[in-house]
Parts: C-alpha cells; structure tokens; sequence
C-alpha cells in the first residue's frame, strides 16, 4: 500500500492536512533537540519529513546532532534519500535504510533519541516496534511518539470525524487512484490513544512518558524518558503536559 502512493504522499500529505502536520514535526524537534542529545533515529520515517525536521532544528541551535532514518517500503525511503542530498542539512542526515521497526540492526543503547510520527501504528505488532525502539535508545534517552488521536472537544470532534472519515478518503482516492486513504482513519478508530497509548510506552520504556496534545488533540506527541539506570523504576508514570499547540 506504501509502495503505491509513494510518489504522492508528500503532496497528500500537506494538501490533506493544510501543512499542519508539519508544524507538528517542528514540534517534535523543538521537543527533542537538546545538549545531550547527538544521535537521533527516526522509524517508519516514510519520506524523511520527521528527519528533515529534526535536522533543520539542529542546524537552527547549533547542535552537532545526526539522524539515521529507516522505513520499511524501499519505495519511501528511496524519495528520503533524494530529499535529503536535496536538502540543506544533508550533512546532519547520514543514514537512510530499509529496516523492519520490529528489527532494527543497530545494537543496544546506539541513539540518545528515537522518534516516530504516524508509523507507529503501521506495524503489524506496535508494542514489538516500541520495544525494538526502547532497545537502541540510551539509557537516560528519550522516544517520541507522534501519532493521531482523537479530539476531546464535542464540536472539533464532529467536525473532524466527518472531514477524516467522508472527505478525505474521497481526496486521497481521486489522486492515488487507490483505497489507501480508507485505511488511515480506520486504523486510527482502532489504535490506543492519550492515557493508554502512553501507559503503554510507559510499560515498555520504563520511564515515565509525557502526553503533548497538538491542534485541539487532532495529533499527540508522546515522549517516554528512558531511565538513566537500566532497570530503575519508572518515576511516576504518564503524564499530560498540557501544552497545545
């Protein structure tokens, strides 16, 4: 399915989400980059938009970060890799692999930062990917998660449901010429979100795991920090932050 809308799926995306989703990537980065942090990974990268974002960033504060992306569809991961010698801070962006999230070939404890937006839920056993993305994050690292959810406000969420579920199936079919489009608001009817997606991550990573609503809770960026100490006990739990964007 990856493979077949590969070659549209930079122009859907900004047209499908009025460019929104990348001020959401923006934030991510803003989130992510700091002092300590020099290695980034970014999973189920598609295209490299997150990579791209994450890079910029780093340019932009002068930190000495690297990011290796990795996707599972050679298809997408073929147009990051143009993307990125096309790019300004090609330098900063390395690697551009194929690679199962499931089985990622880097060895325990490589990045300081892992980071994932919408792919997530795009593998077959997610719990699998968030492990195999815990397992190459140092200790003391963090996992960003940026995902869609579900707005929490009545009106929004009308609003929403009915431009995700009629509208744009509809827009992604007549340029795609395929279903694709039907699978997105399906699979995210089906996936966890908010306080249980985040007990998730919390479970997994060990560590407590920040919950950032973007757009009205449109999208979720969730941040699980890896404890300094292999096996410590997680300190607190999920929490909200409460940040809006």
């Amino acid at each position: 399915m990856f493979h077949a809308i590969a070659p549209t799926y930079d122009f859907l995306n900004r047209l499908l989400s009025l460019g929104i989703d990348q001020r959401w990537r923006r934030r991510v980065a803003r989130l992510i980059i700091s002092p300590p942090t020099r290695r980034i990974l970014d999973v189920c990268s598609g295209t490299g938009d997150l990579a791209l974002a994450l890079a910029a960033r780093a340019r932009a504060v002068g930190a000495p970060v690297t990011v290796t992306a990795c996707d599972f569809t050679p298809a997408m991961m073929a147009r990051g890799r143009d993307k990125f010698v096309a790019s300004p801070v090609a330098s900063a962006l390395p690697g551009a692999l194929v690679a199962d999230t499931m089985r990622l070939p880097f060895a325990s404890g490589t990045f300081d930062a892992v980071t994932v937006a919408f792919g997530i839920r795009n593998v077959a056993d997610f719990r699998a990917g968030l492990r195999e993305m815990t397992r190459v994050c140092r200790p003391g690292g963090s996992v960003a998660v940026l995902e869609f959810s579900k707005p929490r406000n009545r009106f929004v969420s009308t609003l929403y449901g009915f431009y995700f579920h009629r509208i744009l199936p509809r827009i992604g079919h007549a340029i795609t010429g395929t279903r694709a489009y039907r699978y997105l608001p399906k699979s995210v009817a089906q996936f966890p979100e908010g306080a249980e997606f985040a007990a998730c991550l919390a479970a997994i990573a060990g560590g407590p795991v920040e919950i950032i609503p973007v757009t009205g809770g449109i999208a979720t960026i969730y941040i699980a920090h890896k404890p300094a100490v292999p096996g410590a006990e997680p300190e607190g739990g999920s929490q909200p932050a409460g940040s809006q964007d």
